[in-house]
This record gives structure tokens, C-alpha cells and sequence, in this order.
């Protein structure tokens, strides 16, 4: 067990299931009024012009057109029904219904916050990806940019203070009292931003070149985009390293290959962190280009790091993964071919980026690489396709990339591929957990 991360309080395994189960249904009925309100508002899926690598997208076209428009991020259900779940449970244990709750500051505070930056940064992203065909709309979006912006300043500015000082500084009074401190620090910048518009013309339009990207860049600038990712994972890589004092990693049957049971970083578990997390959210991302694709292997992946979680006592996380698992599962329901709904970005960072935190969490990140095996060979294939376009001037590899493409383009049929990954994935997950627990 990792000896950092609190293991204390219980949760009974009745009440993961309950808890997991609420999400699912949170999700069920709810997603018929959040598609409605998609459709309304027009937030439709713009399928990419250009290739990974720069190239034709001829292949991914012809198998895909008939997408075009339909609803996208629906990532913003999956993370608001984890959000709203913890929640509830917060309240029922305020009210004295439940022992305890899912938010706890030791097993679930950062991951949580991980969740919700990388939602809202993904979000962002699909939202300027939609708007692309609209110039005006376009221009006009970098306004709430500019709040959002100031909003998540201020988060991680008193979040960083809250995590560091306020639970042991009595001067800053009750935990309700610095909750009620935070949310009106958020709502007054908001309300400064609206009611001002911070910054003038020659500021939005020197805002509007460096974020938002325009034809076949469509979304959210590269550049842009990688610093905020960078930027969030600095922030959780600081609390671990700092504040859980996090320097090593744990290495499955070290002894038996030749390395020693936990590999000690020092600061350089910093990067690593860094890395990891932005290397997981990214190949998740790539994966989520088939119906219910990444969502049956996100189900796997969270399900076998829920299992190591609650073997190694941690029972509010393996909870918190739990509710994760309800969540999509939820989303699963609409997602399965044909589409009701696609995840996008602000789904697919999200839940890669928490997953990245949970293995770090339980001290089995290179566990990763097996239970999400699926991730790893898409984004290997996105890379060989690359070097090999550059390197054999121009010869492909793959028909298409990502390689779940290549295999449509074969004629598997979109519903083989998603169910033969599913195989490797569940086959994957499994000895996921059988190494975590007898490494």
C-alpha cells in the first residue's frame, strides 16, 4: 500500500456500489435533456480537415461523414455527474444520512480538481472547434476566455494556499467559512470581468491570435493548449511532491529484472509526473475517435485501478473510481453505435488526466502502460505514422491514424474494431491488476 495517501475513512464496498450506481443513473436521465440542450445551441461535432500529420484525410472522411453534427461534449455530462455525485454524498453526510462521504481532502481533493481543470480546458477547446465555421461568434468568444482565464488564476492561486496552509492555519477560520471565502473570490472576479470586460480591443484581438486557431487548426492554438496542460500538471505534481512527498515510484517484480522495488527521483519525479499525465490525457484523446471506443476502455482502465485502490485500503478512492465508472458507463449507454452523443475533449483530457493522478495516487503508474495498453498502441501508431511520413518521404504505415482507422479502413466495420479493442483492453486490465497485486 502506498504509505502517503491517508487510508482512513471506511467505505463499506456497499456503499462504493451505491454511490457508483447514483452516478450511472445521474447520468442516465439526465443526458436526454443535456443532448436537447446541445442540439439547441448547435454544439455539433466538426470533423478535422487535416490529418495528425499534416496530411489528406481522405480515409478518415469516407468512414466517418455521415458524423458530421452530431452532438459533442458530452464530457461535460460524465465529469458534471462525478461532480454532482460527490456532492450529493457530501451533503447526505452533512445531514448524517452516510457516514462519510467522497470528498476527502487525502484520496480525492486532487484528483477531483485535476477532473474539473481539464474538463473546463477541454471544454474550451471543443467549444472554439465548433465555432470555427463562424467567424463572428469566434471573435466574440474571447471575452468569456478572458473570465475563464481569470477565474482559473484565482482557482489555483487559493486553491495552492488552501491545499498548503488552510487546514492548519485556525486563523482562517471553519472549513465552511473558507469554502464560502473561495466561491466568493470566484464569483466577484467573474462578476469584475463581466461588468468591465477587462482589456480592451488591441488585448482581445492579441488574446484572440495566440488562443484560437482558425481553418484546419480549428480549437484551441497546440501551443496554447500544451502550456495549460503543462500548467495543470505542474500544479498536481507540486502537491504530490510536496505535500504527499512523493519521490518515488514503485517498479512491479523490480527484483526479479534486475532494478530495485522503487525507483527514487527526487525532484525529477516533477517532470515525470508532468509527462505522464499529459502523455495519458493526450493518448485517450486520440483514442476517442470511435463509438464507444474510449469510454469501454476508460470503464477497464478506472475499474482496475479500483480494484488496486481498495486492495491497498484506500476506499474513498477506489469509491471516487467507482462513481468515474458509473459515470461513463452512463455516457456508454447513449454512446454505443450509432452515437447519440460524442465525448470530445473536454471528456476524453478530463478522464485521461485523472487516470494518470489515481495510478500516481496508488503508487502504480507504471502499471499504466499494461492496463492501458489500447492508449499507448493508438498513440504508437499516430507516432510511427509520423516518423515514417517524414523519414520515407511520404510512404504511410497505416491506411489511416490513429491505427483504430487503419483497421476500419481494412474493412473490420467500426463496431469490430471497438469490440475486439474492448478484448485486448479487458485481457490487459486484468493482468493490470494481477501484477499490481503480486508485485
Amino acid at each position: 500500500m502506498s504509505p502517503l495517501v491517508p487510508p482512513r475513512p471506511d467505505l463499506s464496498l456497499i456503499a462504493i456500489v451505491g454511490y457508483s450506481f447514483l452516478a450511472f443513473v445521474i447520468g442516465v436521465v439526465l443526458t436526454p435533456l443535456f443532448v436537447k440542450a446541445l442540439k439547441h445551441f448547435k454544439l455539433g461535432k466538426q470533423l478535422r480537415a487535416e490529418a495528425v500529420d499534416g496530411g489528406d484525410v481522405s480515409v478518415f472522411l469516407s468512414l466517418h461523414k455521415s458524423k458530421a453534427g452530431t452532438p459533442t461534449m458530452g464530457g461535460l455530462l460524465i465529469w458534471g455527474s462525478i461532480l454532482l455525485t460527490v456532492l450529493i454524498s457530501r451533503a447526505l453526510s452533512l445531514f448524517g444520512t452516510v457516514d462519510h462521504s467522497l470528498l476527502q481532502r487525502g484520496q480525492v481533493y486532487i484528483p477531483l480538481a485535476i477532473l474539473v481543470m481539464l474538463g473546463v480546458l477541454g471544454a474550451l477547446d471543443d467549444y472554439l472547434n465548433i465555432l470555427s465555421t463562424d467567424s463572428v461568434k469566434l471573435s466574440e468568444s474571447i471575452k468569456p476566455i478572458k473570465r475563464i482565464l481569470m477565474a482559473g488564476i484565482l482557482f489555483v492561486a487559493v486553491g495552492a494556499y488552501y491545499f498548503s496552509y488552510g487546514f492548519s492555519d485556525p486563523s482562517i477560520g471553519s472549513t465552511l467559512q473558507k469554502s464560502l471565502l473561495v466561491m466568493t473570490c470566484v464569483v466577484l472576479l467573474l462578476f469584475l470581468g463581466t461588468l468591465f470586460d477587462l482589456g480592451g480591443k488591441k488585448l482581445n484581438a492579441t488574446l484572440s491570435r495566440l488562443l484560437i486557431g482558425t481553418g484546419k487548426k480549428a480549437g484551441l492554438n497546440a501551443i496554447p493548449k500544451l502550456l495549460f496542460l503543462i500548467s495543470i500538471g505542474l500544479f498536481a505534481a507540486l502537491w504530490f511532491y510536496f505535500r504527499l512527498d512523493y519521490q518515488t515510484i514503485n517498479v512491479p517484480f523490480g527484483p526479479l529484472i534486475g532494478l530495485p522495488e522503487t525507483l527514487t527521483l527526487g525532484w525529477l519525479y516533477i517532470p515525470f509526473f508532468i509527462f505522464v499525465l499529459i502523455a495519458t490525457a493526450n493518448a485517450v484523446n486520440v483514442t476517442d475517435g470511435l463509438d464507444g471506443l474510449a469510454g469501454g476502455l476508460l470503464i477497464l482502465a478506472f475499474s482496475a485501478f479500483g480494484v488496486l485502490a481498495f486492495m491497498q485500503g484506500l476506499f474513498v478512492l477506489a469509491g471516487f473510481c467507482g462513481v468515474i465508472i458509473g459515470s461513463i458507463a452512463a455516457f456508454l449507454w447513449y454512446n454505443v453505435p450509432p452515437a447519440l452523443f460524442f465525448m470530445g475533449d473536454t471528456g476524453s483530457l478530463a478522464l485521461g488526466g485523472t487516470l494518470a493522478v489515481i495510478s500516481f495516487m496508488i503508487d502504480q503508474v507504471l502499471l499504466l502502460p499494461i492496463i492501458g495498453f489500447i492508449f499507448v498502441m493508438e498513440t504508437c501508431s499516430v507516432l510511427l505514422q509520423l516518423a515514417s511520413k517524414r523519414l520515407r518521404n511520404g510512404k504511410k504505415i497505416f491506411r489511416s491514424a490513429p491505427i483504430h482507422h487503419h483497421f476500419e479502413a481494412l474493412g473490420w466495420g467500426e463496431s469490430k474494431v471497438t469490440m475486439r479493442f474492448w478484448i485486448i483492453g479487458m485481457f490487459m486490465a486484468l493482468m493490470g491488476v494481477i501484477v499490481g497485486l503480486n508485485g
